[in-house]
């Protein structure tokens, strides 16, 4: 069987409707495509490393084939259940749990099927297993990417994937045919200090949340004595204002990582010249982990700023994950 890269997606803002559409729910684990022989099964990552070491469970998944089918590459994802929705954390505490979730058929009975409309790929997907506790179908909604928005959004899941009903497969490329719009939330946090990058001053922020929480401070963002009369920034629930004579003097904070994504040269030149001399140690009470690199390149700074950032989840260990940065707040 050949060797296929997965096809990829671009990115959308905000869901839609649309009758060539169909909407899947966006699997929160590890894209792997399967190939499945006569009695053997290989699992391969996004970047064709070898999967099956980590979870070997999966290849009961070759008793599940039809007698029919034979000579399959499917293409899906790898994941673990955590209270009823993926969580992505598990596939490394607990990747003995991992099921497979099938939304693609690439290759069947010694055929590329590449170039069949993706609605008759996925009929033939369906009719190929007898799907089981290892293998499920992930279904799709048509034309109503909205409704389907709408849970994912009171179910606190990943996202949603939007495909063209009659789009081909095109290995390795990025196209508008299939589009991942993601369930963001946002947070407003304080900048403790920054990284270097080649090339760049500023590569990526390191930013905090407040622990402690006086009277009138926004739980998770810059604190209540911060509160002032000019320049707005907004997160979910509340609207804090910033004054930038102030300088604030944040309690407690706790280290939420790195952020990169949506740091502009604008904003990257005007955090340069406003941030305070770096320093070799934290300017305010800082909890929380960096590796041995990070505390080489670390330049702490005092935490006069505020940003809003969008992310997906925050993980067990207290990080932002795919977070962007949307606002400075001055």
């Amino acid at each position: 069987m050949p060797d296929i890269a997965p096809m990829l997606a671009h990115k959308w803002p905000e869901p839609f409707d649309g009758q060539d559409w169909l909407f899947e729910l966006k699997w929160d684990g590890y894209r792997c495509l399967m190939y499945l022989g006569s009695s053997q099964l290989l699992l391969r990552s996004r970047n064709g490393n070898p999967l099956n070491h980590r979870f070997p469970q999966l290849e009961s998944v070759t008793k599940a084939v039809k007698r029919d089918f034979r000579n399959l590459i499917v293409d899906g994802e790898i994941v673990v259940f955590k209270g009823g929705k993926p969580d992505f954390a598990s596939l490394k505490t607990n990747p003995g749990r991992a099921v497979y979730i099938a939304f693609d058929l690439l290759y069947l009975n010694d055929q590329a099927l590449l170039e069949v409309p993706l609605v008759d790929r996925r009929y033939e997907l369906f009719r190929a297993f007898a799907w089981n506790h290892l293998i499920y179908f992930s279904e799709a909604l048509e034309a109503q990417g909205r409704t389907l928005f709408e849970l994912v959004r009171s179910r606190d899941l990943e996202g949603m994937v939007a495909k063209r009903k009659y789009s081909l497969y095109f290995p390795g490329k990025r196209t508008h045919d299939w589009l991942k719009i993601k369930n963001f939330k946002e947070i407003a946090l304080w900048v403790v200090g920054y990284f270097p990058s080649p090339g760049r001053k500023i590569g990526s922020l390191l930013v905090a949340r407040e622990v402690s929480e006086s009277a009138g401070a926004v739980p998770g963002g810059p604190p209540a004595h911060a509160q002032q009369d000019t320049g707005t920034v907004h997160d979910s629930v509340h609207e804090v204002v910033f004054r930038q004579s102030v300088k604030p003097k944040p309690r407690r904070l706790v280290l939420m990582g790195r952020v990169s994504t949506g740091l502009d040269q604008e904003t990257e030149d005007a955090l340069e010249a406003a941030f305070s001399p770096p320093a070799p140690h934290p300017l305010a009470q800082v909890e929380g982990k960096l590796s041995k690199q990070e505390q080489r390149d670390v330049r702490w700074v005092k935490p006069f700023f505020g940003v809003r950032v969008q992310y997906t989840e925050i993980t067990p260990e207290g990080r932002l994950r795919h977070p962007v940065l949307k606002e400075v707040v001055w």
